[in-house]
């Protein structure tokens, strides 16, 4: 017993911190049960006041009605923690096998398809070497001095860069791991540039390239220099490639490389080098992404351009630079991608807030109203909407998706609900049956759905919950000033 009654406090305790309004709700319901029990009268009180019997039994049948009062109480509590329980395990269920992304997974689906692309630019050092003679002194001057030849290297102070012009065509293919899809793309891409010696004498220089994912497969790779194939001559370390090559002066060089490859997440170029940017444009064709998707890696520039593809599903990002000085990046990251039963899931996670409030509502309405065996009604009405939801999470696989389930299962199942509320509770049973399609249909598909706004779905809905709250209490005290006191049990009689 000890045991059971710290896991309720423990439980009511993370609810107060998660949702206090509601907590407050469901315990003003609470509430209301154990003082309407309380005053309710049944034909054994009637008969006893009647008798004028003693005080010891006065005393006995007031205690036995406050232990009845507290014990329907804990039933409902109990009966809440439960339903509340299965209600977070149908979630956690469902996520675990719809659309769960893992770290582990990412990174299997790296290792076999291919990482992010982070290009870097092409980067050319051009320079001379020179032989010089280092004459060291000895401290005795009776001995000779020490003559050293040593390689000396001169890098060339102008810019080797003319202009470049790269085009970048990248088509999303999203990858399957687990239960979740991760946004995978593939990339054709070709870089080309206009060099210049920017001496009037002979050097060397040493073109390096590097690839953008050391591990990322590459296809169809090619390297040309003023048209002729140099790829047999460039030698591939560290993920870079390499090519020296020796210039005549004021010599003009056009480097062009292409490949096709394949990467996740985002891709982006980069100029980590510190230099001028001259005459540089950077294309990038992207099909399958329309401009309203558009987003950049962190740290990015925007286009200077974009352009919507003549079928407005894809875009075309254009970035111009000349005499330009910057190490920002430019590229693009892929959007956050659709998850196999992602609407059912969204639902899913605000179903909890509006069974909370159907729960208190249910347990207020019926606590007030004029019938018998009212706690029974709010765990079997609680119950079957709980289990309304879990049907709904099983079933969206089944039917055709969230919308299939919803039509099947929740909405004729609450709108049943609804019917034998109206029917069942006198008065307020109209009331009763608009709150309970509202929190239990309404607003967890709104909220679902409409994530910016769900803070102003939950207001509502508790601005709902306080005036028919309100009209139920008046009600209750209008029956109670009038003399007409229920004289129905509670409890089972």
């Amino acid at each position: 017993m000890k045991i059971i009654l710290f896991k309720l406090l423990g439980r009511t305790s993370d609810l107060i911190e998660v949702q206090p309004v509601l907590a407050l709700f469901i315990a003003g319901a609470l509430l209301a049960v154990f003082i309407t029990t309380l005053m309710r009268r049944n034909k054994s009180d009637v008969a006893s006041s009647n008798d004028q019997r003693s005080l010891p039994w006065t005393i006995y049948n007031q205690t036995m009605r406050m232990a009845g009062a507290l014990a329907l109480v804990i039933v409902l509590v109990a009966s809440f923690s439960l339903l509340r329980t299965y209600l977070h395990r149908s979630l956690a269920a469902f996520q675990h096998n719809h659309g769960r992304i893992t770290d582990a997974n990412y990174k299997a689906v790296q290792t076999i398809w291919g990482a992010e692309q982070e290009q870097g630019e092409l980067r050319v050092d051009v320079f001379y070497e020179e032989e010089v003679t280092e004459r060291i002194e000895s401290e005795d001057l009776t001995k000779p001095a020490i003559l050293r030849k040593k390689i000396v290297r001169h890098n060339a102070a102008g810019n080797p860069f003319v202009s470049a012009r790269h085009e970048i065509s990248l088509r999303q293919n999203p990858r399957k791991k687990g239960s979740a899809l991760y946004g995978g793309y593939e990339t054709a891409c070709q870089f080309s540039w206009k060099l210049k010696n920017p001496t009037d004498r002979e050097m060397h220089s040493v073109l390096r390239f590097p690839l953008p994912a050391a591990t990322a497969m590459y296809d169809a790779l090619t390297a040309t220099l003023n048209g002729k194939d140099i790829l047999s001559q460039m030698e591939l370390k560290d993920g870079t490639l390499y090519l020296a090559h020796e210039l005549a002066p004021n010599e003009n060089l056009a480097l062009a490389i292409s490949f096709k490859s394949r990467g996740m997440s985002y891709w982006y170029l980069q100029v980590r080098e510190p230099r001028e940017i001259r005459d540089f444009t950077l294309t990038m064709h992207l099909p399958d992404l329309a401009k309203s998707r558009l987003n950049y890696p962190e740290g990015c520039m925007t286009p200077t351009s974009i352009q919507e593809t003549s079928d407005r599903r894809g875009s075309v990002l254009t970035y111009r630079l000349d005499h330009a000085i910057s190490n920002k990046g430019m590229g693009i990251s892929l959007p956050a991608l659709p998850q196999p039963g992602e609407t059912t899931s969204a639902v899913l996670e605000e179903v909890e807030r509006g069974w909370l409030l159907l729960f208190a509502a249910m347990v207020l309405g019926l606590a007030c109203s004029p019938i018998a065996h009212p706690v029974l009604l709010m765990v079997l009405f609680a119950t079957a909407s709980a289990c309304g939801y879990g049907l709904l999470g099983d079933l969206s696989d089944v039917t055709f998706g969230f919308w299939g389930a919803a039509l099947l299962v929740l909405v004729p199942l609450f709108f049943l609900l609804a019917w034998l509320l109206a029917r069942f509770a006198n008065g307020m049973g109209k009331m009763l049956a608009f709150e309970l399609v509202l929190f239990g249909v309404v607003y967890p598909i709104l909220a679902g759905l409409d994530n910016d706004r769900q803070g102003l779905y939950l207001n509502i809905c508790a601005f709902v919950f306080l005036f028919v709250a309100a009209r139920q209490l008046i009600g209750r005290f209008n029956q109670i000033d009038d003399g007409k006191q229920p004289e129905l049990a509670l409890a089972p009689a």
